[in-house]
């Protein structure tokens, strides 16, 4: 929108908002008080010096209602009497009264003086200062084409934090609130403000019923934002369309169920260049949607733009949408052929084993680990500057044989050529046993542990300064692992070094614990502190919470708190204690330190959100109720802010505001498409948990049509992970949408879903979520067949590779969600829990199994050891409160 129009639309909005929000005007000119003004600004022109200095402090005294009087005087042929009308009427517009902050009234003047550049620093420090009002009143006032650009982006979100500032007061400044808003600019996301404090403050049904009389004034945008806060999404949508607001249409029909109008229309991100086929996949998941056959022409492009040669960014964004549509043969040959190692991913991920093993040229029925291992190794060796992809091919197999439990292959293929390489660069080898430890790619925790250790422990010997290098190399990413390697060779000086770092990469759950060794060493460690010099001790502490902290680990947390409180009293407090605490039950405890964050940082509404959910756990509903009316009051429809509400509630296990919450940010989303595709994640989340079939196929193509519109960075992850998950995508997509219409088109619906539950990854879908929906609509044939056939892979697997855990998970995990087999399911994964007691994961599976038993205790009991372990985890954290309260599943 060019400038002048803005100016028109903000003035207009100004003069139809002082109807219903603070005065803008003075008083009536019949009052006695026009008078008393008249008389000051007639001593302006007196001959005394004092008189002129008296009545120039009482018309800046007297404030606005002085204003039409300073107007004319300004205008007038005096001049003594006109400077100081003009110079007030700056002043008194501005809001700069005689009691103001002299610093404040510097700033503005200071802009008066300055160039565009200038006004920008002096707006950020106006802003630093809390001097809303100046800075809303400075963009309203100001006529200069290229200042009022930089005001544009300078004073964006300025009335929502002047708002936030009124709302904190004791009691809320309600009317100063809407005052600041009503002095915004004129954009979706300040009348959306505007919208939410009427719903906050009870006033919007009134609100709706004056909108288009007296209400700002953009109609059709001031509706539309009442209505969306009002959680009337299609006819909220109706009014954006009208008000030239397309995106923001889609989104709420989106919302409403229909992804159509969004797949259609959302923006590409910025930056973002994606595959040329990009309109194509909107139409092809239109029609799909519409149950319209596609053309076999359309499906035809797809497979020639994935096949183009030359460009590998292109080949790589169109293979992404051969996955997206569900054309998982033609995209795993081009997979292949394009990236061998993200291919080997992808197939091991599925458990295709043989296919795995050949994309890196191995031979499935009789791999020699070890002479593949040497070649890429003797690249390293002879020539390392010459290494494309010999690093990663070699973190891919270390990261398999480890996972598959294959101990011997591994140390036949890492033991001797590590050795040698240590010997030939001991640059090159620092750098290759990094890269294996961190895995082969730099987003996925996939790392090669155990050569790696034996290898350092070769290459360093008896020499700590290599081992203190070692350790800060393959440990990089956590807290201070030099200091606690230290402590480790202090509290277990039997450890030998390479026994040092086996516990270290134990106590981060890198190296199978059956001992529970992590456990002991905090015991010790905390014996430990307590003999410690007292000048030490602190430090100590530190490092112990700061490890807890890092790996969840909320009891030895807890423990290390309390010991820095003694010592250091509130200065020690300056962590997130409430999350740990509210993972231990402790809720009173929790909801006081929410309330120190509170005390903090009073305008943040996320502070009051995690306050109130653990007010609720402790019983205290009226303390909860008031932190959840100020939270509503300072959220005024920011997406982010209403987001991470949302994840308060959710952390306390209250998903049905949770829920409500992600819905409002998502209704009321004006422009944070980042934040925006985070509810839609969320409430994908919640729709799965609700069996709500039709909203979990639109979430899903939603999130779909994201991948669909990246460009080539996300395959840095690499490829692999981002194939993997858009088939996921596309089969949730699929069998949602069939759920959805088995009631009216039985004899279609089934087909599709035993065509979905045949695709590879379709056992991740079915034990998350269609098992139960399954037996529920009485297809118990196709529920048996699609489990026996995926139990009988997991079990060869597992016959294959006996020492694999995270494939005894697996089939534990799609026993215990098809409550099939659970005897079987609980012996393999008691299995995989002696290696890793504390993997979260394997212990949420456990509790599962109990609950299809019908066991609610011992379900319970398992899934608190998994809380235990990630404590921040939602998605545990809601499997927790279904064993606490929710129903059975079906036999």
């Amino acid at each position: 929108m060019k400038l002048p129009a803005v100016r028109t639309i903000f003035w207009s909005w100004m003069a139809l908002a002082a109807a219903s929000s603070a005065p803008l005007a003075g008083p009536p000119a019949s009052t006695p008080a026009v008078k008393e003004v008249a008389a000051a600004v007639a001593r302006l022109a007196d001959d005394s010096y004092a008189v002129r200095q008296a009545a120039t402090r009482d018309l800046w005294a007297m404030g606005e209602q002085a204003l039409p009087e300073l107007q004319a005087a300004a205008a007038g042929r005096e001049p003594e009497a006109a400077g100081r009308a003009r110079d007030l009427l700056r002043k008194i517009q501005l809001g700069i009264l005689p009691d103001s902050s002299p610093k404040i009234v510097e700033l503005v003047l200071r802009y008066d003086r300055s160039g565009t550049d200038e006004r920008r620093s002096v707006i950020n420090e106006l802003r630093k200062a809390g001097a809303w009002r100046q800075i809303l009143k400075l963009y309203a006032l100001e006529k200069d084409e290229e200042s009022l650009a930089m005001l544009e982006d300078a004073t964006r979100g300025v009335a929502v934090e002047a708002a936030r500032s009124c709302l904190t007061s004791r009691p809320p400044d309600i009317r100063g609130a809407f005052s600041f808003l009503s002095m915004a600019r004129p954009e979706p996301a300040e009348y959306m403000a505007m919208a939410a404090l009427h719903r906050a403050t009870g006033t919007l049904e009134e609100a709706l019923r004056k909108a288009g009389t007296d209400g700002p004034g953009k109609v059709d945008l001031w509706r539309y934002a009442l209505l969306a806060v009002a959680g009337r999404s299609l006819e909220a949508a109706a009014v954006a369309e009208q008000a030239g607001l397309p995106i923001h249409a889609a989104r709420l029909q989106l919302l409403s169920g229909d992804p159509r109008p969004w797949l259609k229309s959302a923006p590409v991100p910025p930056q973002s260049i994606p595959s040329p086929g990009l309109p194509s996949y909107r139409e092809f998941v239109t029609r799909s949607w519409d149950g319209k056959p596609v053309p076999a022409e359309m499906e035809r492009q797809f497979r020639r733009l994935a096949r183009v040669a030359g460009d590998e960014d292109e080949q790589l964004k169109s293979l992404r949408l051969l996955f997206l549509i569900g054309d998982h043969e033609e995209a795993e040959k081009r997979l292949r052929a394009i990236d061998p190692r993200a291919a080997f991913y992808y197939f091991e991920s599925s458990e295709r084993i043989e296919e795995a093993l050949q994309a890196l040229g191995l031979d499935p029925s009789q791999p020699d680990f070890t002479g593949w291992a040497m070649k890429r190794f003797r690249v390293l060796i002879d020539d390392a500057d010459s290494e494309e992809h010999e690093l990663t091919e070699l973190s891919l197999l270390g990261y398999f044989l480890e996972r598959r439990g294959l101990r011997k292959e591994l140390e036949d293929s890492f033991a001797a050529p590590l050795a040698e390489l240590a010997k030939a660069d001991q640059e090159t080898f620092t750098r290759v046993v990094t890269r294996l430890f961190s895995g082969p790619f730099d987003t996925l925790r996939l790392p090669t542990v155990a050569p790696v250790i034996q290898a350092a422990s070769v290459f360093a010997g008896d020499d700590e300064v290599r081992w203190m290098q070692i350790v800060e190399n393959l440990f990089d990413g956590q807290e201070r692992p030099d200091r606690l390697w230290v402590w480790l060779g202090r509290v277990e000086p039997a450890r030998g070094f390479q026994e040092r770092l086996e516990l270290l990469a134990r106590i981060y759950g890198l190296l199978p614990d059956p001992a529970d060794e992590r456990a002991a060493f905090f015991d010790r460690s905390w014996q430990g502190i307590g003999k410690a010099d007292p000048a030490e001790r602190g430090d100590l502490l530190e490092l112990l919470v700061d490890l807890a902290d890092q790996t969840e680990d909320a009891p030895n947390f807890l423990r290390g708190m309390a010991l820095l409180e003694k010592d250091h009293g509130e200065a020690a407090g300056r962590r997130f204690k409430g999350v740990h605490l509210a993972t231990a039950g402790r809720w009173d405890e929790a909801a006081a330190e929410w309330m120190k964050m509170v005390e903090r940082q009073p305008v943040d509404p996320a502070y009051r959100a995690y306050a109130a959910s653990c007010y609720r756990r402790a019983g205290n509903e009226s303390a909860a109720a008031e932190q959840e009316r100020m939270a509503e009051l300072l959220a005024l429809g920011e997406t982010i802010a209403q987001f991470q509400c949302a994840e308060a509630f959710g952390a306390a296990g209250d998903f049905a505001r949770a829920a409500a919450w992600w819905r409002r940010a998502g209704l009321e989303c004006t422009n944070q498409a980042s934040a925006f595709q985070a509810v839609v994640l969320r409430l994908g989340e919640q729709a799965h948990a609700d069996a709500d079939w039709k909203m979990v196929a639109a979430m899903s193509e939603a999130q779909a049509l994201q991948q669909a519109q990246s460009g080539s960075e996300s395959y840095r992850l690499p490829v692999t992970y981002a194939v993997s998950s858009a088939l996921r995508l596309r089969i949730d997509a699929n069998l949602a949408r069939a759920f959805s219409r088995l009631a009216r088109d039985r004899g279609r619906s089934l087909q599709e879903i035993e065509r979905n539950a045949a695709l590879p990854y379709a056992d991740l879908s079915l034990a998350d979520s269609f098992f139960a929906p399954l037996r529920d609509a009485g297809l118990v044939k196709v529920h048996d067949q699609a489990f026996e056939r995926l139990w009988l892979r997991l079990t060869r697997r597992i016959a294959r590779y006996p020492d694999a855990d995270n494939t005894r998970n697996s089939a534990a995990w799609l026993a215990s969600r098809a409550n099939r087999r659970l005897d079987e399911a609980e012996r393999y994964l008691a299995k995989a829990i002696e290696h890793y007691p504390r993997q979260a994961a394997y212990l949420d599976t456990m509790a599962e199994v109990h609950f299809a038993r019908g066991d609610r205790r011992r379900a319970v009991e398992w899934s608190t050891r998994a809380l235990r372990e990630e404590s921040g985890d939602l998605q545990l954290i809601r499997q927790h409160e279904r064993f606490r309260s929710g129903t059975f599943p079906p036999k």
